[in-house]
């Protein structure tokens, strides 16, 4: 017969002592009955247990301290649950809670009662509220901010009168963009003088921005918006919209990367994942062609203006 080497006794994960009798068999070790205890309260785990920081809790207390918890009500979430980017997370009934325009944080009771969403009815979290654009902060933008997006792109702003630039509340925006299905952020407003059938004349009369929204989500929008002034001046004026509109985001895209802040970061991915099928798509087709031949893929895909 083949000598049996005898299997040496566990050592018990808490005491660190031998094990000669039953024990109990857990999280990848052995343990005595009695060192089996819940890490919150000391008493013997006899049910149920969850495994926190590298000590076993009793169902109870991991359900009190530990367990991830609905941001809107606080219940407890247990099996499938929702989770955003910022690790807040939300019960079936709260999916679709209110969020932060700018950055899409899901907002708490208090931050809906703060100052800058009475101004444009603009829902911002509290970190996005410390550098809204409000009337103030918009008259220090004009058409040197433009000339600085578009320079991003090696594009030149024309020489053009100042171009005005005004807030309003989201909801008159959209109702000024000719849509309440989709969520827009500004608009470029513009004129043609003809006589005689003839154009005359033509120019920018005011670019319209939603009102309270965080620096660097205004200068994306406002950076957009220039695209737009663009396209006009230079007579692309027949551009499908997925074209205009995916031109446009590209402008945006380039002046947040330059910015370069968490929440450019945040608006850029947001950008890069948009399912629009004109400001999605036009957007991933114009950024694939700017990776790939930079301006000049750009230029020809855009085609010739008039």
């Amino acid at each position: 017969m083949t000598p049996r080497t005898p299997t040496p006794s566990p050592t018990c994960e808490r005491c660190r002592k031998r094990i000669t009798g039953t024990h109990v068999l857990a999280m990848g070790a052995a343990w005595h009955p009695e060192c089996w205890r819940c890490g919150v309260c000391g008493k013997a785990i006899t049910g149920p247990y969850f495994q926190h920081e590298g000590k076993p809790v009793c169902e109870r207390d991991y359900l009190a301290a530990f367990a991830p918890r609905c941001f809107f009500c606080g219940e407890v979430l247990t099996g499938t649950f929702r989770e955003n980017p910022f690790g807040q997370r939300a019960c079936a009934r709260h999916d679709h809670g209110p969020a932060c325009r700018s950055c899409d944080r899901w907002l708490g009771r208090q931050e809906g009662l703060m100052v800058p969403l009475g101004a444009f009815g603009t829902a911002l979290c509290g970190l996005c509220q410390r550098e809204a654009v409000g009337h103030g902060e918009a008259r220090n933008y004009g058409n040197a901010f433009g000339a600085a997006a578009l320079g991003e792109l090696g594009l030149t702003l024309p020489a053009i009168p100042t171009v005005p630039i005004r807030l309003e509340p989201a909801l008159l925006v959209m109702q000024l963009k000719g849509s309440l299905e989709r969520l827009v952020d500004g608009l470029t407003r513009n004129a043609t003088a003809t006589l005689n059938g003839r154009e005359t004349g033509r120019a920018i009369t005011e670019i319209i921005v939603v009102g309270g929204l965080a620096r660097e989500h205004f200068e994306g929008v406002l950076a957009h918006e220039f695209g737009h002034v663009w396209l006009f001046h230079q007579r692309f004026d027949h551009l499908a919209e997925p074209l205009a509109e995916g031109f446009s985001e590209l402008v945006k895209d380039r002046w947040l990367e330059r910015l370069g802040t968490p929440l450019a970061r945040a608006l850029r991915r947001k950008l890069a994942e948009s399912r629009d099928p004109v400001y999605g798509d036009g957007f991933r087709l114009l950024k694939a062609r700017w990776d790939g031949s930079g301006l000049g893929g750009v230029m020809a895909l855009l085609g010739d203006p008039g």
